[in-house]
């Protein structure tokens, strides 16, 4: 028997319910820009490579915000590990420009005799010109220490003669200025030794320098 309603109304319409959203669609692959940018963080040392990292992992959060795509997690990455080389390299240079001794393989320098003096370029280990002492310059030999190698004729390498000559020059120094002694200017004890072609060429000898660490120059030599 079917349900009546007063007066004939018409029965109520069933309950609609209501229409659920579609989901969102899900990653469309991973995308390119986040692997590229992970790549090259890594490779960050190579310098340029270092740069694009940084770029590409930005590039790809922008896209990935937009497309759902997977690789937000390696874009991170890839941002990450750049900014880290940077602080890395950054570092490295300010050790390099701060050192309180300098050492090098700078070939003028190394056929230097004591009381002759120098001029160096901005860049560290390149090469110097040797100058009157009595110009300004940046720094004096004071002195030569003998170097050794394993073997006759044979270069024994750098740790090696890094080591004696960076010996040989603090004891220079304290037997030809003293221990007490400060130069007239800001500046540092230089320590040079052979590189493989000086050495195979007979120089076997560090020299020992006093370079200047600030802008201002030495004006006349030093005395000892």
């Amino acid at each position: 028997m079917s349900e009546q309603y007063p007066g004939g109304a018409t029965p109520p319409n069933p309950p609609q319910w209501m229409q659920v959203a579609p989901a969102p669609p899900g990653p469309r692959g991973r995308n390119t820009f986040a692997v590229a940018s992970l790549i090259l963080g890594i490779l960050g040392v190579c310098g340029f490579s270092l740069v694009l990292g940084l770029i590409f992992g930005i590039v790809a959060l922008v896209q990935i915000g937009r497309t759902n795509q997977a690789g937000r997690g390696m874009a991170i990455a890839g941002i990450v590990i750049s900014l880290l080389w940077v602080g890395a390299l950054t570092i490295g240079v300010i050790v390099l420009v701060n050192r309180a001794e300098l050492l090098g393989t700078t070939p003028t320098i190394v056929g230097l005799k004591p009381g002759e003096c120098y001029t160096a370029p901005p860049a560290y280990s390149l090469d110097a010109t040797k100058v009157a002492c009595t110009v300004p310059h940046d720094g004096e030999a004071f002195a030569t220490v003998p170097l050794k190698g394993y073997f006759e004729g044979e270069y024994p390498g750098e740790d090696m003669l890094e080591a004696q000559a960076k010996a040989g020059c603090d004891a220079q120094r304290a037997a030809v200025f003293g221990p007490g002694y400060v130069p007239p200017v800001e500046a540092a004890v230089g320590v040079f030794y052979p590189d493989s072609k000086a050495w195979l060429a007979g120089k076997s000898a560090a020299v020992c320098t006093f370079q200047v660490t600030s802008e201002r120059q030495l004006t006349g030599p030093l005395p000892h």
